[in-house]
Parts: structure tokens; C-alpha cells; sequence
């Protein structure tokens, strides 16, 4: 294929398609919902919700900061991880399946020293310890879940979501064997990822303390509830429902489907319209007591979205800038000849 067409291939894929797909979610699902209802929705979430949301957004991206701080060895301070972390939150939505924010995380890292491999293999295993770390926090709001819905499809998502994670994290020296052995692989059609496989075996062996996976599963189980419960305050904030875990209990389950929207392959841009759609669907389903549950939908991704990338785009732009005054600052000239030493010629 010639470059042009890679180009052209590229633009389609990432541009025209998922502003096709948005529009046509627009004008088919949500065309009755005007800005203004919008407006009127967003109005209606008080301004110490709005505060408590920003409030527990930041100690998430402490908690998923200090993650990955402790996965990368404590090789960056905490300080980069933060700043990595924040573009990391804002670029999740921006291509399917996460790759954005695995292509601008281990871009970053890699600009502060970090190995390719190393960054790319710790953002992998960060996925799996999510992964557990929901299922555990749904597994015990399912206790206080009240819905007409057959209870089986939870039980057998979850059960699956738990047991691979798990094998991954507390098992991989078997998993890896079993699956790195012979041409497995090859029957799985998956030769092609042998190489990546291999290096985050390679990494979990470096990383094989039970202390160090425990520690890291308890951040990621009080990342997921932190999530949860800030994204819980801006529902609550439009719909008025109450907050008690039956709600609670109801929307993270609710959330957690819509989340699934992510690993489509075509989606609108940086997930709106599609996440949007999921959303409405999901909590129609769930036979939310609520008739704007769509607005409500649209606010909480619009809000959610406008903050991290303000502030996301604020950390790139830091570190952009830091990282070039520091380029900068190593080759200036006369720097590398400069004594650091005292001068000799100085009187004594």
C-alpha cells in the first residue's frame, strides 16, 4: 500500500468514520435533545457535587499515579507519573481499546527514561488488576442490587473477568508457560503477539512479590470505587435519586456495561455518541426511575470529559515544555565545557 493511501486509509479510520458515526447517533437517537436541555440538566447538579467530583477525580489520579510509580519500580518521580497520568485519563477515549492512552503513556514515559517494553508491559498489567479489582467491588454491591433483570449474565461476565485476571497477575508463572509452550500460540492465531507476550511474562517475573501485587491490587480496588462514587455524584447530581447503595449498587453495574462501548472497533470521536448510546441503553434496561436518563447520559460524559481534558492537556503541555527546556539546557553551548569544580586560578 503507498504511503498516500496509508494516509488517506488513516484519516478515514481515525476522522471521517467516527464523525459519520457520531452524527448519525445524533440524528437518529438523540435528535429530539436540544442544547438547552442539556444546559438545564447540568444546572441542576449543585456546585458542592461539582467540587466533590473534581476533589475525588484528582485522588483517583493520585491512586492510579502511585500504580504505576510502584509497576515502573519507582524508576520516575512521582511527580512525572502524575503529570503522564493525567494525559493518560484524558487520551482513554480517544481510539478504541485504549490504544491513545497507551500510545501517549508509554510515549511519555520513554521520554523520562523509561523503556519501551518496560511502559507498554506495565500499562498492560495496570488493565488487569482494573479488571479484578471491579469485579470485587461489583461482587459486593451485588448484595444490594435490585433489578428485574436475570442475575446469570453478572455472575458468568464476572467469573470470566476474575479468573483471567488473576491467572495473569498471582499465577503467571504457569499461565505463561502453559500458553508460551509449544505452538499454542499458533492454534490461538495469536503468533503474531508472541513477542509482546514474552516481554510481559518478563516483566511480571521482575515483578513476581506477592507484597507488591496485594499492595497494588488494594490501590486499584480504592481507584475503581473512587471512580465510581465521582461519576455516581454527577447521576445523582442530575437524576436526584438518592444515595444509598441500592442506587449506587445500580449505577456502577450500569456504568460498567456502558464501559464496554470502549472495545468497539468503529466509535465516535474520542467515544461520544457511541458511549452515549451505551449509556441510554444500558440504564433504559436497568429500568432506571427516570425520564431524562439520555440527558443525563450526555452531561455526565460532557462534564466528566471537559475537565480531563482541561487538565490533561495542561500536564501535556508541562511536559512538552519540560522536556524541551531540559534538551535545551543539555545542549547549550559551553554547557558540557563549563567547571564544576573549584577554579584553579582563584586566589587562595
Amino acid at each position: 500500500m503507498k504511503i498516500a493511501d496509508r494516509k488517506a486509509s488513516k484519516i478515514i479510520k481515525h476522522f471521517i468514520a467516527p464523525v459519520t458515526v457520531l452524527l448519525i447517533i445524533v440524528l437518529v437517537f438523540f435528535r429530539n435533545i436540544s442544547p438547552a436541555d442539556i444546559t438545564a440538566n447540568f444546572l441542576k447538579i449543585p456546585n458542592a457535587y461539582l467540587i466533590t467530583f473534581i476533589l475525588l477525580s484528582l485522588l483517583g489520579t493520585v491512586l492510579r499515579a502511585w500504580r504505576y510509580r510502584i509497576l515502573l519500580s519507582g524508576k520516575l518521580a512521582y511527580k512525572d507519573v502524575f503529570l503522564i497520568t493525567l494525559v493518560r485519563n484524558f487520551s482513554v477515549d480517544l481510539l478504541p481499546g485504549r490504544a491513545a492512552a497507551l500510545g501517549f503513556y508509554t510515549w511519555l514515559a520513554k521520554k523520562r527514561g523509561i523503556t519501551l517494553e518496560e511502559g507498554a508491559s506495565s500499562f498492560v498489567i495496570a488493565v488487569f488488576y482494573d479488571s479484578m479489582a471491579l469485579v470485587m467491588m461489583l461482587g459486593g454491591l451485588l448484595f444490594f442490587l435490585e433489578t428485574g433483570i436475570s442475575r446469570w449474565p453478572f455472575y458468568v461476565v464476572m467469573s470470566i473477568l476474575f479468573f483471567l485476571s488473576a491467572l495473569v497477575i498471582f499465577f503467571s508463572d504457569r499461565f505463561f508457560e502453559f500458553l508460551l509452550k509449544g505452538k499454542k500460540l499458533k492454534r490461538l492465531h495469536l503468533a503474531k503477539i508472541e513477542g509482546t507476550i514474552r516481554k510481559i511474562n518478563d516483566y511480571l517475573q521482575a515483578h513476581g512479590k506477592n507484597s507488591e501485587r496485594l499492595k497494588i491490587f488494594a490501590i486499584s480496588f480504592a481507584l475503581r470505587l473512587c471512580k465510581y462514587l465521582y461519576n455516581f455524584i454527577l447521576f445523582e447530581g442530575v437524576l436526584h435519586l438518592g444515595t444509598g447503595l441500592k442506587n449506587f449498587s445500580l449505577f456502577s453495574f450500569g456504568l460498567a456495561a456502558t464501559e464496554l462501548s470502549a472495545l468497539l472497533p468503529l466509535q465516535g470521536p474520542a467515544g461520544f455518541g457511541t458511549w452515549e448510546l451505551a449509556f441510554s441503553f444500558v440504564f433504559t434496561t436497568l429500568r432506571i426511575p427516570a425520564a431524562n436518563i439520555k440527558e443525563a447520559g450526555i452531561v455526565i460524559h460532557i462534564t466528566s470529559q471537559a475537565w480531563e481534558y482541561s487538565i490533561g492537556l495542561l500536564a501535556l503541555a508541562y511536559l512538552a515544555f519540560s522536556g524541551s527546556a531540559r534538551k535545551a539546557a543539555a545542549i547549550r553551548p559551553g554547557a558540557a565545557d563549563r567547571p564544576t569544580g573549584p577554579d584553579p586560578n582563584r586566589s587562595r
